[in-house]
């Protein structure tokens, strides 16, 4: 039972009352009895009712204890006694049965109470472990309070001898306070206060005025200190600027634009009323206008579009035809004046001449349907009713991070953040375990460039930060912006007012757990283990709305100490009127509207410290080089060879768009590392740009900072930020030109700076009504330490996990993960809902500045957690706590009153007494046994299960695809063994010279027959399997794979050897055997005895206790059997794979009989040996160099995953309060719309069909099909290893997934089976996840504080299908994702254990020394994925769309030129033009299209996009680059064929030269226009191995892959139909559970998560033949 913090006051007629009829027998009067009857409640007060009663018995209603009124009341005392002792005429008898009876109920009640089990505890918050050291130093950077900007105002009015008009009243011609922000201080001052032990810099203001009212109109910018009471000014402009501000570059007021709206509702539509009333049907309130800008075509211009829209929710989508050049360019507003008229296509003088030409019948009309208020299509209202509430995250032990003032700290971090007014979230001194690494992050500005046929759009080169990307930070919504429990903040602004503004929860802060390990492996060979670390970050969130768009704009802190920042588009999209050739520059989504083209450019500032103010850059990638094989003179090999460079200048450091750049470029320290390297953070760019204008462009220099991706220059405190505010209005003469910066000057040992640039491009379609989802619609950039540690930092993280077999895993202070059921089984305490954003539109008063509070975390008052506590009995129901556990109270001081009573009849009395009481103790306890009873009934219990809507309509099916069971792979091999007619050795045994099974798997039917039976009623196909033999036992060994069915009882096989490769496969080929490798490993003990003193003297080994890795391919040509094995010391629990001794041997074995085999050389140390013998020889006569490596023996070794620290606090872990959206059945999922067929294939891994949405089939097939990873190194081994995983098994190596680690704990898990190298099934428990991942994150939104306010917003929550293969030393984690938007997201991230080399001589040439003898070697990963795309049928095109600019005459300037972005559309007629090379542009919008068209005309399609950082996979030059082909191409869409249904064969890896299968061969220039496509998608990245990659590898910034998005599939976002839609308006309350269903999460969400107990088999299904090279 939980804590029950509670008085229960039970109002029982006392014992006494109960005697009255006695009490007249025996003489008491009647005044005693009514002097008595006052006294008759009972109080019972129950502190714990999880542990023992404390019940203390008083007298409620005059709230006096017995014995006082006793004492003050001598009839009562007389009374009292005298029936106390009248115990002759009590039955005592009668008492004593109900004693009994009492007691049996209280027995019988708290049986039921054990039996209902306990009652939730609410979580609890733990005390954080990470101690606060700021004392303050943070508020340097510290936004201003309003009461500092109060007085800046006061002091400003005060003392610049010039009248101040407030600016939300100002007229042009006035002078007025455009902003007061902070004023940050120099750098060199902050440094010398925090590190130095300098003063604290003065506290100063930055104030933007605007002088109107001068002669000279222009912009002063004025710093105000010392804050909080100034007394000072001074200007800086012409320090900043060189000059004064023109006036006519001033961002544009409020007050300017309302003035604007007047003028044209005053002065210009009433000049056409027949136009505006019969066509418009302008009502004076009707419409709404959207500004253009820049505005005009030169400096000095003020001269503005305003296009008009409806004036509904979401009026950017309704544009009625009609826009209205205004020049404002005048401070006398009487001087306005309407420059040009735009209506469907054509230009007017004004609005009189448009009503002309309308009223004479000159004008073609386009009516457009009015809207209803709601914005109809545009409306974010939910379209379906809420339903099962969608999964949480919660913190069992509360949070784990906190904040103090603007100071943040989290697992190792600290940093501190504020809000720029014009660009908005910004952090300073972020540091990472006590060291600063940055100094400061920091949004520079958002560009949009948009193309349009209408004027306004076509102009339009929005630059936000002139807008206020701080100052529109909107206010988040709990449970859609961000999770529920995050910590909010408010934020001040002061801006086109005298008075502050308050934003409420303008930013929010929480710990996020991203549902996937940060690092993980599992070993099942040499020990058995498990290690890993979940991703839990940090993430710091605001979210500006800036007229259509939202931005959510992310920074993340990853406890490996890599930040990333990150930029979300939703909102939104800007259109134009559909006329003439408007799809030239967009799509339709509307009826008349038209989204336009535009690109997306975000700018950063990233000042980073890395050990120190003085940095360089340095930039590191790979090239092949050609060398002959040092141990095969007459051969070559390409080998992967590590490029440095130092970038000396700022020239060098500037990256343009499209340009190719270094996958590893870093800030590198003056200071080195425990390895020699030079402590670095990385930059890891994700981005979609292209050009942002033309360079010619007469405005490109005020965006020039948008030419490069990225950008280093020196820091200077003259070069604060890459742009400025007074840009936007005059971009054809700069007030801050970013190319300026860039003058070639050195960057060498220098304080620098790194510019950022992160964008996409965005042509808007059907699925942007209402809204633009952010999936995909986000870019960013990582920073990652490189060699700047000794060793990953996250190894020292509480949540670190371990356990090897030999230990119990159910133990909790073995795995904590085991804990999790009963240290999470609380209940999270979601306080209500409550939203403000709607009442801050209105400014602070004076008075209420003073009373603003500062928010800190822990600090909130949290829901009482009594329960049923009236008002009024607060504080008065506590227990005596000076009584002892179990004392009865009032009843103590009874007994001096009575004493003369128990005198006249001691015993008889004392029995009488002594039962009543013991009476009155039962009754009450029941009644508190019934009280608790009754609460805990209303008590949430563990969270129930709610019944899914989807109702499930495969019949059964999805089976067709369905894997093999282990009774059909059984009858198989019976099949097999009892009709080829050969002797079938099990393979388990099987030598090379015998006939073996070598695997079973399911033949999935031809897509022909699988479509008639799903799609035409045909007959179901017949049920096969594919069977791989490999035939040892004959003249002419070879590999044979046979079909056989049908299933579940098999009756024929057929031989498809032939049919699918043309040919018997040569039996050199076949892939390597675990019985294969014991032998081979065998033949290496042997040899190895021949060097005992060696071994002892290099490694204190007599080789036995060595560990052998395998490399691969095994030799140079055709036929070759000959491997490379390399050696480590092999430490029980750990990734002996960083751990190599130096020395490594080829093995040839070729040779079908064993005996044959060979050890042909060995390499030790940089040296070549002829044999063991050789070597042993070189080393006793003294010739050779033995560097000793002792063997490792500290569980804390280099490679060790054990957690370095004990855990602590949880972190944040997800639940479903009303139990899983999803249904899984068979081999069939169903999520929302989603169906979806998976399935496991023992080689190639993960496969999915027949993927449905809204009951349309999107893709037939999605399958991985090989990973590949190539290495190189100076060590033999290292430069000749190509990795084709699909040759060992991705699917087969896909090991059971522990809960609460690789998956979420509550995570649907399913069983794999597989038949390889064994005649026995072998089954991978829990081996693939699925589950519902809470993204924290809108998949879209907007917040309305113009024209109506309102609220609108969907969260992103996806269903997630997930397996991990364990492939030697390296962990890939499989994702496919279906977001509720129809998108489908494919992803894969890296982890595990790095391969390595012994590091000697030129090492460092092929990756970075990571231990004291082990060198990190280099290598590819290159990752091929088939997508078979049947969008809207099978027959479809590939179409091609991205933007270009074209140089016009302006239609309503005819003197002036625009650059006019527009789309570029191709559809690709053949192969050959669908294959796209790594490293060349791709267009940006690449689709499946349908002959079918939406409800606007446009081709149903699937988008592809693709993410990924892959270079050269292997020069085309090289023989066995045919083999891995499919590597040449990011994408290759070819025709789909049955006889093309894998991009690459199991049998390519031990003979490339040769390949079973070359993908090159797919591509021979057949049409595919209107045929069965297939998508082959490559993705990749570079791994360079640095200190950080120890233990583990982190999968934070190793993850690539590709989303699928509906392009004008539908007519809408599907989303909208989505029950977990929000909207409410300003004029509902929010909190009201009928209009806001997160108003209905507290209760809904109040239940006891329920974990069911930690089990984890996956060190039982090691029965199988060892994996590869694992000996």
């Amino acid at each position: 039972m939980g804590n029950l913090s509670e008085s229960l006051t039970l109002h029982l007629h006392w014992f006494v009352r109960a005697l009255l009829v006695e009490e007249d027998r025996e003489g008491c009067s009647s005044e005693r009895r009514s002097a008595l009857s006052g006294h008759h409640e009972l109080q019972i007060s129950s502190p714990s009712l999880s542990q023992s009663f404390v019940l203390s018995l008083l007298i409620h209603p005059a709230q006096l204890e017995l014995t006082e009124a006793a004492a003050t009341n001598p009839a009562l005392e007389s009374c009292c006694c005298e029936c106390l002792g009248t115990s002759s005429t009590m039955n005592v008898k009668t008492v004593l049965i109900l004693l009994v009876l009492a007691l049996a109920t209280v027995f019988a009640l708290v049986c039921v109470l054990l039996t209902r089990g306990r009652v939730p505890r609410t979580c609890q918050h733990q005390p954080l472990e990470q101690e606060d050291t700021d004392d303050g130093r943070s508020l340097v950077f510290a936004d201003l309070t309003p009461e500092e900007m109060v007085r800046v105002v006061r002091y400003l009015q005060g003392n610049l001898r010039v009248q101040l008009v407030d600016a939300s009243r100002a007229k042009p011609s006035d002078n007025c306070i455009a902003s007061v922000d902070v004023q940050v201080p120099a750098k060199a001052e902050v440094l010398r206060f925090l590190d130095g032990g300098g003063a604290r810099p003065p506290r100063e203001a930055l104030a933007v005025l605007y002088f109107g009212s001068q002669p000279d109109p222009n912009i002063t910018e004025y710093v105000v200190g010392p804050l909080p009471l100034p007394a000072y000014h001074r200007d800086v402009t012409v320090q900043k600027y060189g000059g004064k501000v023109p006036y006519h570059r001033r961002p544009t007021l409020a007050v300017e634009y309302r003035h604007i709206s007047g003028f044209l509702k005053s002065q210009v539509f009433p000049t056409a009323p027949s136009f505006m009333v019969q066509v418009m049907e302008y009502d004076g309130a009707s419409l709404a206008a959207m500004t253009a800008a820049p505005r005009g075509f030169q400096s000095g211009d003020r001269i503005t579009w305003f296009a008009l829209f409806q004036n509904v929710s979401g009026f950017f989508v309704h544009p009625v035809g009609l826009e209205v050049l205004v020049d404002h360019s005048s401070l006398d507003m009487s001087r306005w004046a309407v420059s040009r008229v735009f209506y469907n296509g054509q230009y007017y003088r004004d609005m009189a001449q448009l009503e002309s030409a309308y009223v004479q019948g000159r004008i073609s009309v386009q009516k457009v349907r009015k809207a209803p208020r709601d914005g109809d299509f545009s409306s974010m209202k939910p379209r379906a009713p809420s339903s099962a509430l969608f999964p949480l995250q919660y913190e069992p032990q509360g949070p784990r991070y906190s904040i103090r003032n603007n100071q943040v700290l989290f697992q190792g971090w600290s940093f501190a953040f504020g809000m720029s007014v014009s660009r908005g979230l910004r952090l300073f001194d972020i540091r990472h375990k006590g060291e600063r690494v940055a100094y400061e992050i920091s949004i520079q500005e958002a560009l949009s460039v948009y193309g349009s046929n209408c004027p306004g759009g076509m102009s339009t080169r929005y630059m936000d930060g002139s807008f206020g990307i701080g100052r529109y930070t909107s206010p988040l919504v709990r449970g859609v912006d961000c999770p529920y429990l995050a910590t909010y903040l408010d934020v001040h602004h002061l801006a086109h007012s005298l008075l502050p503004s308050l934003t409420k929860n303008a930013l929010c802060i929480f710990e996020q757990n991203l549902g996937s390990p940060l690092r993980r492996h599992y070993s099942n060979l040499q020990s058995l283990y498990y290690g890993g670390l979940v991703n839990s970050a940090l993430v710091v969130r605001s979210i500006a709305t800036v007229g259509n768009y939202d931005y959510v704009w992310d920074f993340i802190f990853y406890q490996n100490g890599a930040i990333e920042g990150k930029v979300q588009a939703t909102g939104y999209a800007s259109s134009s009127f559909l006329h003439g050739d408007g799809l030239r520059y967009g799509n339709r989504v509307w009826e008349h509207t038209l989204g336009t083209i535009h690109t997306h450019s975000i700018n950063y500032k990233v000042d980073l410290d890395v050990g120190g103010v003085k940095n360089s850059l340095v930039a590191h990638d790979m090239a092949f080089e050609m060398t002959r094989a040092p141990w095969n003179p007459e051969q070559q090999i390409e080998r992967p060879r590590l490029t440095k460079k130092v970038l000396d200048t700022e020239d060098q450091a500037a990256f343009r768009l499209q340009s190719k750049m270094p996958r590893y470029i870093y800030f590198a320290a003056n200071s080195k590392n425990k390895w020699g390297h030079q402590r670095g953070y990385r930059i890891q760019i994700t981005s979609f740009a292209g050009d942002h204008v033309p360079e010619a462009s007469s405005m490109e220099r005020a965006i020039s900072w948008a030419r490069y991706q990225l950008a280093v220059t020196r820091r200077k405190e003259e070069e604060p930020t890459s742009t400025s505010i007074y840009n936007q209005n005059d971009p054809w003469t700069p007030t801050v030109a970013f190319a300026n910066f860039i003058n070639n000057e050195t960057i060498t040992n220098e304080d620098l700076v790194a510019w950022i640039t992160a964008g996409f491009l965005h042509i808007p379609h059907s699925e942007d009504i209402p809204n633009t989802v952010t999936v995909g619609n986000s870019v960013g950039f990582l920073l990652r330490p490189y060699n700047y540690y000794d060793l990953d930092p996250s190894i020292y993280s509480h949540d670190g996990v371990f356990f090897t077999s030999e230990q119990d895993l159910t133990a909790c202070d073995i795995n904590p993960i085991a804990c999790l059921p009963k240290t999470a089984s609380c209940l999270p305490n979601f306080p209500p809902f409550t939203y403000d954003g709607f009442q801050n539109m209105s400014r602070l008063s004076q008075s209420s500045v003073c009373c603003v509070r500062t928010v800190f975390p822990g600090a909130t008052n949290q829901p009482s957690k009594a329960l049923g506590t009236h008002p009024e009995n607060k504080g008065k129901n506590k227990p005596n706590q000076t009584q002892p556990p179990g004392s009865l109270g009032g009843f103590c001081s009874w007994k001096p009153a009575c004493q003369n009573a128990g005198a006249r009849s001691a015993s008889a009395a004392m029995n009488v007494k002594t039962v009543l009481i013991l009476l009155v103790l039962a009754l009450a306890t029941i009644f508190a046994l019934v009280c608790v009873l009754l609460t805990r009934g209303r008590v949430p219990s563990a969270c129930q299960h709610q019944p899914l809507e989807q109702e499930d309509t495969d019949d059964g099916r999805s089976l067709v695809f369905a894997d093999l069971t282990p009774e059909e792979m059984v009858r198989v091999v019976r099949y097999l063994q009892g009709n080829l007619g050969v002797q079938l050795v099990d393979a388990s045994r099987a030598k090379p010279s015998d006939n073996c099974i070598a695997s079973v798997d399911v033949q999935v039917p031809a897509k022909a027959e699988v479509l008639r039976f799903l799609d035409g009623g045909g007959a179901r196909p017949p049920r096969e399997a594919l069977a791989v033999l490999y035939f040892g036992s004959q003249p002419d060994p070879n590999v044979t794979e046979y079909v056989v069915g049908p299933l579940p009882l098999p009756a024929y096989h057929r031989d498809v050897t032939v049919q699918k490769y043309g040919g018997k496969v040569p039996y050199h080929r076949r892939p390597v055997t675990g019985k294969e490798y014991v032998d081979i490993n065998t033949l290496i003990q042997r040899e190895l005895r021949k060097a005992p003193r060696f071994l002892a003297a290099c490694c204190e080994s007599d080789g036995t206790d060595l560990a052998i890795l395998t490399t691969a391919p095994r030799g140079f040509k055709s036929g070759d059997r000959a491997t490379w094995f390399v050696l480590f010391h092999n430490v029980i629990g750990t990734g002996y794979y960083v751990l190599p001794v130096g020395l490594e041997v080829l093995v040839e074995h070729r040779d079908l009989h064993v005996s044959g085999w060979q050890l042909r050389q060995v390499f030790y140390n940089g040296w070549y040996f002829g044999s063991v013998e050789d070597l042993e020889a070189a080393f006793t006569a003294n010739f050779l160099e033995v560097i000793r490596i002792p063997k490792p023996r500290d569980e804390a070794v280099l490679g060790s995953m054990r957690p370095r620290r004990p855990p602590i606090s949880l972190g944040p872990l997800q639940y479903e309060p009303q139990g899983p959206r999803y249904s899984v059945r068979d081999n069939y999922v169903t999520f929302q719309g989603w169906s979806i067929t998976f399935g496991m294939n023992p080689n190639s891994g993960p496969r999915l069909f027949d993927i449905r949405y809204r009951g349309e089939r999107i893709i037939y097939e999605l399958s991985l099909q090989e990973a590949l990873a190539l290495y190189g190194s100076n060590c033999p081994g290292g430069m000749s290893t190509r990795y084709l995983d699909g040759s060992f098994g991705i699917g087969r190596f896909a090991y059971e997934l522990v809960r609460g680690l690789d998956c979420p704990y509550t995570a649907t898990y399913v069983d794999r089976h597989y038949l390889a190298e064994s005649d026995t099934p072998k089954t991978n428990q829990n081996s693939l996840c699925i589950f519902e991942h809470d993204a924290a994150l809108p998949l879209r939104r907007h917040f309305s504080d113009s024209q109506s306010l309102y609220y609108g917003g969907l969260r992103r929550n996806t269903l997630v299908i997930r397996a991990i293969s364990t492939l030697i030393n390296y962990d890939y984690i499989w994702d496919f994702m279906f977001h509720t938007s129809g998108a489908v997201e494919v992803r894969v991230h890296a982890t595990g254990y790095i391969s390595s080399s012994f590091f000697y001589g030129q090492g460092t040439n092929y990756g970075n020394k990571v231990g004291p003898h082990t060198l990190g070697t280099m290598h590819l990963h290159h990752i091929h994925y088939k997508v078979d795309l049947d969008v809207d049928g099978q027959l479809n095109s590939l179409e091609t769309q991205d933007m270009a600019y074209e140089l016009v005459k302006d239609p309503w300037s005819m003197q002036n030129t625009i650059e006019r972005p527009y789309l570029h559309r191709e559809r690709l007629e053949r192969e050959d033009e669908a294959a796209f090379p790594l490293n060349t542009p791709m267009p940006r919008y690449i689709s499946f299209a349908s002959p079918k068209l939406n409800k606007w005309g446009h081709p149903r399609s699937y988008r592809i996009q693709i993410t990924s950082f892959a270079g050269e996979h292997l020069p085309v030059s090289s023989p066995m680059e045919r083999s891995i082909s499919w590597g040449r191409y990011q994408l290759a869409v070819t025709q789909r064929k049955e006889e093309e249904p894998t991009s690459t064969s199991v049998y390519n890896q031990n003979d490339p030269w040769t390949p079973t299968v070359a993908f090159a061969d797919f591509i021979d220039n057949e049409t595919i226009t209107n045929q069965d496509l297939v998508a082959w998608i490559s993705v990749g990245f570079l791994h360079v191995p640095h200190a950080e990659d120890i233990p583990n590898t982190v999968t934070a910034g190793n993850s690539v892959g590709f989303l699928l998005r509906p392009y004008n599939y539908f007519s809408e976002d599907p989303s909208v139909d989505s029950p977990d839609s929000i909207y409410f308006s300003g004029e509902q309350d929010a909190g009201a559970c009928g209009v806001n269903p997160l108003a209905c999460l507290p209760p809904a969400a109040a239940c006891t998560p329920h974990l069911p107990p930690f089990r984890y088999g996956g060190f039982l299904n090691i029965s199988l033949a060892p994996p590869p090279g694992e000996l």
